[in-house]
């Protein structure tokens, strides 16, 4: 697992439960957070992924993604994100990061 992989599973999680409450400022955000907008790796404004990168600086693996994804979350530092992110459970992430992996998808060879 590589780390544009975590931050794109960090996008589905958000925009999972931002399908179910639609908050303005959780949907402002995955906007920017956006890891499909550009052909390239990263997201709709740089800014956000290189904030992500400078945050994530160790190995991501299937069994760390969980906790470095908790960590970059904290380091948003925006009530609203946390809030969303909470409601995931570690055993909800781990189902859904194995179907993402297991698909084809953007950034596999990063």
């Amino acid at each position: 697992m590589n780390k544009f992989e975590l931050f794109t599973m960090i996008f589905y999680a958000l925009d999972a439960h931002w399908n179910k409450n639609r908050r303005p400022d959780l949907g402002d955000f995955l906007s920017s957070m956006n890891p499909f907008w550009w052909g390239d790796i990263g997201s709709a404004d740089p800014a956000i992924y290189a904030d992500f990168c400078s945050v994530i600086n160790e190995p991501v693996t299937r069994e760390n993604s969980y906790d470095l994804a908790g960590r970059w979350i904290d380091s948003v530092g925006e009530a609203f994100v946390k809030d969303a992110f909470s409601r995931i459970s570690r055993d909800v992430w781990n189902e859904c990061l194995d179907e993402y992996l297991s698909a084809p998808h953007k950034g596999a060879d990063a």
